[in-house]
C-alpha cells in the first residue's frame, strides 16, 4: 500500500476523530444518568441552581415542538440502541449539541497546545488525549454519575476563551463570550481572575501589582457586576423553586476523610491534573505556568458549592490540563532525545579508514 500523502492522512484523522466523539458522546448519554427532569427545566420548575443556568432551555424547548425531529423520531425506532431509553426529540437535540461542544472544545484544546508548544510534536495526539480526559472525568465514576444539559456546552466556552485569552485576542471578543456563556453557566466567573492572571504574567512570573492594572480592571470590573447582577437576578427570578443551592464544606471534608472517594476524587482530566501540579516546574511555557495560580481559586470556589467526589466540577479545566501535560511531556522528550543524538551525530562524522584513503587518492590524481 503506497503511504498516504498529508492531506490523505489528515482526512483520515478526521474521520477518527470524528467517529471517536460520536462513540463518545453516545456512551455519555446511555452511561451517565441526567440528574434534572427536562420536562421541569423547560417549565422553569427544576431546582436550583440548576434551573438557573436557563441556556439549554431554549434548545429543549425547541425540541418539544419541532415537527421535523417528531417526524424523524417516528422513522428512527432501530435506532433507540443508540441513545437512552425512551428516546426522545432532547435526546437528539442534546446528543447533536454535545456532539458539537465536544468538537469545539478539542479543537480549542488543538489550537491552544499549537500556540504554546515550541515543538507541536503530539499535534495529532491531543484531540483524542482530550477525548480520554473528558471520558475520565465526566463518565468514569463510580459514584455521583450525573450529567447536566449544560456540561458539554460549558466546556466549549472555556476552551474557546482559553484560547482567547492565550493568544490576546481583542478584549471584546472574550467580553461577548463571557456573556453568553453566563447566561449558560455561572462558572464563567472564574474566568476573570484567570484573564487578570494571565495579564499579570511578565517575564515568565507573576506579577501582582499587575493584576490591578487598570487596563485590566476596565474589562473585568464591569464583567463581574454584569455577572453580579445576573446572578442575582436568577436567583430572585426562581425565588420559589425547590433549591440545592448550599455550602458542600460538610459533604466535601466527608469525603476527604474516606480513603474509598480518594481515587475518584483524583481522577479529574484523566488524572492529570494531579500530574501537572506535580510536575508544575517542568512546565517550560511561563504563562501557562502562571496559570496554575488558578487551581487554588478553583478549589475554594468549588470546595465551597461543589461536591469534589463529583469530578465533572473540574471539567472546563481539560483544555488547559491536556495541553499543559502534553507540553511537560514534550519537553521531557525533547530533553531525552537531545542528550544522544550528540554522540550519535559524533560517531557518523568520523570517516571511516577506507574513506580517508579513498579521499587521499582522489586529491593525488587531481
Amino acid at each position: 500500500m503506497r503511504a498516504l500523502h498529508k492531506g490523505q492522512r489528515r482526512l483520515l484523522l478526521s474521520v477518527i476523530y470524528v467517529a471517536a466523539t460520536l462513540q463518545l458522546v453516545w456512551c455519555y448519554l446511555r452511561i451517565v444518568h441526567p440528574y434534572m427532569n427536562v420536562k421541569l427545566y423547560e417549565a422553569g420548575t427544576d431546582r436550583m441552581p440548576f434551573q438557573g443556568r436557563v441556556m439549554m432551555m431554549l434548545p429543549m424547548r425547541w425540541a418539544d415542538h419541532s415537527v421535523v425531529l417528531h417526524w424523524l423520531l417516528s422513522h428512527s425506532w432501530r435506532s433507540v440502541y443508540w441513545f437512552p431509553g425512551p428516546m426522545t426529540t432532547q435526546a437528539i437535540v442534546e446528543a447533536a449539541i454535545d456532539v458539537i461542544s465536544i468538537a469545539v472544545a478539542g479543537w480549542m484544546t488543538v489550537k491552544l497546545y499549537q500556540a504554546s508548544s515550541r515543538r507541536r510534536w503530539f499535534t495529532p495526539a491531543i484531540y483524542p488525549l482530550f477525548l480520554a480526559a473528558f471520558t475520565a472525568t465526566y463518565v468514569l465514576h463510580t459514584v455521583q454519575n450525573f450529567r447536566f444539559f449544560y456540561d458539554p456546552p460549558s466546556l466549549a466556552f472555556f476552551a474557546i476563551a482559553m484560547y482567547l485569552i492565550y493568544t490576546r485576542r481583542h478584549w471584546g471578543w472574550f467580553a461577548a463570550l463571557f456573556l453568553v456563556a453566563t447566561v449558560n453557566r455561572e462558572t464563567t466567573l472564574l474566568l476573570l481572575p484567570l484573564y487578570m492572571i494571565d495579564r499579570a504574567c511578565e517575564d515568565g512570573r507573576l506579577v501582582w501589582r499587575r493584576l490591578f492594572a487598570p487596563r485590566v480592571l476596565a474589562l473585568v470590573v464591569p464583567l463581574a457586576l454584569v455577572w453580579c447582577a445576573w446572578t442575582a437576578g436568577i436567583h430572585l427570578h426562581f425565588a420559589a423553586n425547590k433549591s440545592e443551592f448550599y455550602p458542600r464544606f460538610d459533604w466535601n471534608l466527608k469525603s476527604l476523610a474516606y480513603p474509598p472517594a480518594w481515587p475518584q476524587m483524583l481522577s479529574p482530566c484523566g488524572f492529570l491534573l494531579l500530574y501537572v501540579v506535580v510536575r508544575y516546574r517542568k512546565i517550560s511555557d511561563a504563562r501557562l505556568r502562571t496559570w496554575l495560580w488558578l487551581l487554588p481559586i478553583w478549589l475554594v470556589f468549588m470546595f465551597t458549592y461543589g461536591i469534589l467526589i463529583e469530578v465533572r466540577i473540574w471539567g472546563e479545566l481539560i483544555p488547559f490540563v491536556v495541553c499543559t501535560a502534553s507540553v511537560i511531556l514534550e519537553e521531557q522528550l525533547a530533553a531525552r532525545i537531545g542528550s544522544e543524538p550528540v554522540q550519535v551525530s559524533i560517531s557518523i562524522a568520523q570517516p571511516s579508514h577506507e574513506a580517508v584513503e579513498a579521499e587521499q587518492d582522489v586529491a593525488q590524481a587531481a
